[in-house]
């Protein structure tokens, strides 16, 4: 099956967006994961995506927490969804990523509370995406990094809950690594409800670094006849993964990953690397 494979902007780091555009299409994807900063020109952004013939697969939002038990906080987070809807139209894409507040472990104390407070703030969100016929997918992440939506199972409940034909479901193989007791059955799972899949190794390297049968995934998305991209996000070892170990270089080690494991890939698939 041909399908579009793609990396997530952010994990270049703090350089500009044109070098990050070069690199993706030096590597040979075919579009990205766009982060949603609103204050920039989605014009300007679309023309260099487009001289270097990269589509824009999804895009990343801000860390924003949309179900806070403050109503101040939820408001703007809320609200900045909002308007990342509107900015995405501008920039030409057609999906754009939802999640919690990365490092919000603990919530109110109210799970009930919570999770209705969540199901308000997606069903609002969702009213504006279906206005523009955006999809959304829902991120499922790990306890680690948030104390709600950490299975796929529980994604599927927070798509029922909302009722929006147009929200789907994100696994990344990273956060299944911890969270899902059988990857591949969560994908199968989630079915026609998977709109994107993130790729990298139970350490979040290149395909074949870490512990994780990456191969049974990818399967399970051909079993499903999973029509989204493949996505790769990968990071540098080591506990700020923006200064890697031993005095390597982040961009030449985090373009290596993306370069191996884009070849990995294409050879499951049978397909050629492109670039």
């Amino acid at each position: 099956m041909t399908r579009d494979y793609g990396l997530c902007l952010w994990t270049f780091g703090d350089i500009d967006f044109e070098k990050k555009c070069r690199l993706a299409a030096d590597i040979g994807v075919d579009g990205v994961e766009v982060q949603g900063d609103v204050s920039q020109n989605p014009e300007e952004l679309k023309k260099v995506l487009d001289e270097y013939g990269l589509k824009i697969l999804s895009i990343t939002p801000d860390n924003v927490d949309i179900s806070s038990a403050d109503d101040q906080v939820r408001k703007e987070a809320v609200q900045y969804f909002l308007d990342l809807i509107g900015w995405a139209d501008e920039l030409g894409a057609d999906r754009i990523c939802l999640h919690g507040d990365v490092g919000k472990v603990r919530g109110s104390g109210d799970e009930e509370k919570d999770w209705r407070l969540l199901v308000e703030s997606s069903t609002e969100i969702m009213k504006k995406a279906e206005a523009h016929n955006m999809e959304v997918v829902f991120e499922v992440l790990n306890r680690y990094e948030n104390h709600q939506i950490v299975t796929g199972k529980e994604a599927l409940d927070l798509i029922e809950a909302v009722g929006s034909s147009q929200l789907k479901v994100l696994l990344d193989a990273y956060h299944m690594n911890i969270e899902e007791a059988a990857p591949a059955e969560s994908l199968k799972a989630a079915g026609r409800q998977l709109g994107v899949y993130h790729i990298a190794d139970s350490n979040r390297q290149a395909v074949g670094n870490g512990s994780a049968d990456l191969a049974e995934q990818v399967q399970a998305l051909d079993d499903i006849g999973y029509q989204g991209p493949i996505i790769m996000e990968m990071t540098a070892a080591g506990p700020d993964p923006f200064t890697p170990v031993k005095g390597a270089d982040y961009l030449d080690v985090v373009t290596g990953y993306y370069e191996t494991s884009l070849k990995k890939l294409k050879q499951w698939e049978g397909a050629e690397v492109k670039g």
